[in-house]
């Protein structure tokens, strides 16, 4: 088994965790005051958000990294017990947790019919939107058993190919649509999300490598490609480029894997800090819409009517210092402490 120090994946986490916290943020600031603001400004924004895609395929490298190893012993009491139960109880709590904070701010009164909104949108996933990441968990965890048997089993060729398979049919056969083809051919597996689950396996094992320079020119290649996409498509009205701005497009599988290689190449070390700030990011990721909306929404504040890089700078530091607190305090509870 090849070990790699944990602290890549600590860095890599904590860094993508404050991504997605600016990302939504973003997300968040444009859909509610994107009208006010000039093109320009709408279209920098719009790319800064697109340029943290790679923040969710970064995570789950990391899972794969970790729970693919052979060497790594999972049973279904293990994976259901300690896994798939804590994320199932991370969702209930977020959609009960919403559920009251949407009932406080818009001055509603509790009834019955609340309860009902709660188990619809644990089941139907129509609470916030950003805990769709939880049921890409689940449905990942619930696989673990059948990659592991692959993992296990497989030789170097055989991971690489099936990269490749996913490569091809998930990211590069969509791209194609922007030159009007639409190929017929396809595998049986409908999401990117397998394909960065077996990179990050793949890559920590050093099945594959990459060099810095190679990280980097993956990144900086990709991010170029990134940003002319998206002046193409919000300047000029190229809407069919739309395919290139999500979690299967090239560029993002490119920015992403280059990024997730650099971080486990990195040979630094972490620090309190990080290691703390890493043990909260899964509920930092789960908690920090609620300040994203307080603080964007209620309290009506624009980042827009100041200097936005240094609003949306202080901003998302106000957003992880809240979710971090908040986080920090719950962990101290042990039904919290359980799945936060």
């Amino acid at each position: 088994m090849v070990k790699k120090p944990i602290y890549s994946f600590y860095n890599l986490r904590v860094i993508a965790c404050i991504g997605i916290v600016l990302l939504h943020t973003l997300n968040g600031a444009i859909g509610l005051y994107g009208s006010t603001i000039s093109v320009n400004e709408q279209i920098i924004s719009l790319t800064v958000k697109n340029l943290l895609l790679w923040c969710v395929p970064c995570f789950v490298m990391v899972t794969g990294a970790l729970l693919l190893n052979p060497e790594k012993e999972i049973s279904y009491v293990k994976l259901f017990k300690k896994y798939i139960l804590r994320i199932i109880f991370a969702l209930l709590f977020c959609c009960i947790v919403f559920s009251i904070f949407d009932l406080i701010v818009h001055g509603d009164t509790f009834t019955f019919h609340i309860i009902v909104e709660i188990i619809q949108d644990f089941f139907l996933g129509t609470s916030w939107s950003h805990l769709w990441y939880l049921y890409l968990i689940i449905g990942l965890y619930l696989m673990i058993p059948i990659y592991k048997i692959i993992t296990k089993n497989a030789k170097s060729r055989d991971i690489k190919y099936i990269l490749i398979l996913y490569l091809i049919f998930l990211s590069i056969m969509p791209t194609l649509n922007i030159f009007g083809l639409n190929v017929s051919f396809y595998i049986l597996v409908s999401t990117i999300y397998p394909f960065y689950a077996f990179f990050g396996y793949a890559y920590y094992q050093k099945i594959i490598e990459l060099r810095n320079y190679q990280s980097l020119l993956l990144i900086i290649l990709s991010s170029i490609g990134l940003v002319l996409v998206n002046i193409y498509q919000y300047k000029f009205g190229y809407a069919f480029l739309e395919v290139l701005l999500n979690y299967s497009s090239i560029l993002v599988v490119l920015q992403s894997v280059g990024i997730f290689a650099l971080f486990v190449n990195f040979k630094g070390k972490s620090n309190k800090v990080i290691e703390s700030l890493d043990s909260a990011s899964f509920g930092i990721y789960l908690l920090h819409m609620i300040f994203v909306r307080l603080i964007l929404k209620y309290l009506e504040f624009n980042p827009y009517n100041f200097i936005p890089l240094v609003s949306f700078l202080c901003l998302v530091i106000t957003v992880v210092l809240c979710s971090y607190v908040i986080v920090f305090m719950l962990k101290k509870i042990p039904v919290f402490n359980k799945f936060l």
